[in-house]
């Protein structure tokens, strides 16, 4: 029996948080496509209807002020690897989003589709983490903005899960001396998700880390901080026997499982694998 569902495709973020909340929940965003329509095909997803947010233009391009980058979330991971403002103040988004899919999928896909499916191991989440990125969203009750380690409550969850819409991601400016990095093992050298990821950022005063962010990927139900990992390198010069220190650190802090992947004890040690090799790339 076909399956039918209702179709709207509004003006403005407003409008579209307006017919979200008349389906109490049961309507799904349409931005990429790339995972609801599979998931609405093989019949995982059953929304009553379809809010096609794509030509809404506040929620698309990447705009800076001197202080912070702003990401609507409708940017496709493309434009995110072409973007000449990330390309100079956050290189790693770029080069994060290269690694991932396929050229036709990133043409399709957006930073928020990745962001709000909310997998352990999206690919966007850990090195916006470490630049210290905070996820703006709409509800009912209003506009609200937090951290993005805060933003994920658990797999395939978020703050706005069934409740509101992602409207921007803002990134603050970094300042000199600053170094940031991602890292991803997948069991396939590209278009495969990841079995351990991780991002790191460094900043360095007078060859000292005076401040250090370490966030894993697909080794936990959420995207996850390592801050006992990051306190192991702060103050330290980010030698060999540092960068080892802090990665047997998030070794031991992360909560993997085993799945088709890789069993929880390889993802462990992958870990401290990962970890070192990304700390030696933003060490220098």
């Amino acid at each position: 029996m076909r399956k039918t569902f209702d179709f709207f495709k509004p003006a403005t973020a407003q409008e579209a948080l307006r017919l979200f909340n008349r389906y109490k929940g049961a309507a799904s965003f349409l931005a990429g496509g790339t995972d609801l329509v599979a998931k609405m095909r093989s019949g995982t997803a059953r929304p009553k209807a379809l809010i096609d947010i794509k030509a809404i233009g506040q929620l698309s391009g990447v705009r800076k002020t001197r202080t912070r980058v702003t990401i609507g979330p409708l940017t496709t991971l493309t434009e995110i690897s072409r973007s000449k403002i990330l390309k100079t103040l956050l290189p790693v988004l770029p080069k994060t989003a290269l690694l991932m899919a396929s050229p036709q999928v990133r043409n399709r896909g957006t930073v928020g589709g990745n962001l709000c499916n909310a997998a352990p191991s999206a690919d966007m989440a850990p090195p916006l983490i470490v630049l210290g990125a905070k996820a703006r969203f709409l509800t009912r009750q209003g506009t609200r903005t937090v951290r993005l380690e805060d933003f994920f409550t658990g797999p395939g969850q978020t703050l706005v899960t069934g409740k509101g819409l992602l409207s921007a991601i803002v990134v603050p400016v970094p300042g000199p001396r600053v170094k940031a990095a991602y890292q991803v093992l997948t069991l396939r050298e590209a278009m495969d998700l990841s079995v351990v990821s991780a991002a790191a950022m460094v900043r360095k005063e007078r060859g000292i880390i005076r401040e250090a962010r370490i966030a894993l990927g697909a080794v936990a139900p959420v995207p996850m901080r390592a801050p006992e990992a990051e306190a192991a390198l702060v103050g330290t010069r980010g030698k060999d026997e540092d960068i080892e220190k802090a990665a047997l650190c998030a070794s031991a802090e992360c909560v993997p499982i085993t799945d088709v992947r890789g069993s929880r004890e390889y993802r462990r040690e992958m870990v401290s694998v990962v970890v070192r090799r990304v700390l030696e790339e933003v060490r220098n």
